[in-house]
Formats: structure tokens, sequence, C-alpha cells
């Protein structure tokens, strides 16, 4: 069985933000352009990673915006680190 946390950690890794400056919008590393929220395109692709069923999509939701919320945190202690 694959360990989980790895596997999250290289979709992290794989999945860094690119600021552009000027732009609004954020792009990311995997070469997905102009989003909105990338802490949320970060969570996502976990989910999707994890292929959960089809059932627990709203219990999915909920539970992205909270890691959404978590990664954009750190994202922001990071900023203010640089």
């Amino acid at each position: 069985m694959d360990d989980l946390i790895e596997r999250n950690r290289q979709i992290i890794d794989h999945h860094g933000q690119d600021d552009h400056a000027g732009d609004a919008a954020i792009s990311c590393a995997c070469g997905a352009a102009r989003l909105s929220d990338h802490p949320r395109h970060v969570a996502e692709e976990i989910v999707n990673r994890l292929r959960l069923r089809p059932e627990y999509v709203s219990n999915v939701r909920k539970e992205i915006r909270f890691v959404s919320a978590v990664f954009d945190a750190e994202l922001t202690k990071l900023e203010g680190a640089e």
C-alpha cells in the first residue's frame, strides 16, 4: 500500500504556486493558469488522486474548503518568512 502522506507531498510539490507580477490570477507549476484559488486547486487534485466515490462528493467539497483554508494559511506563513 502506498504511503498516502508521501503521495500527498508529491502532489503538493508538483503543484507549486507560480506568482506572476501584475496578474490578478495565479498559475500553478502543473501548467494550470489563471487560478483564483490555488490552495483549492491543490486540494481538488489531492481528492482526485484519492479516487473518492461519488456518493461522498458533498462531504469532499466541505473538506476541500477546510484543506484549502489550511493550505492558504500555510502559504501565507511561508510568504511572510521570505
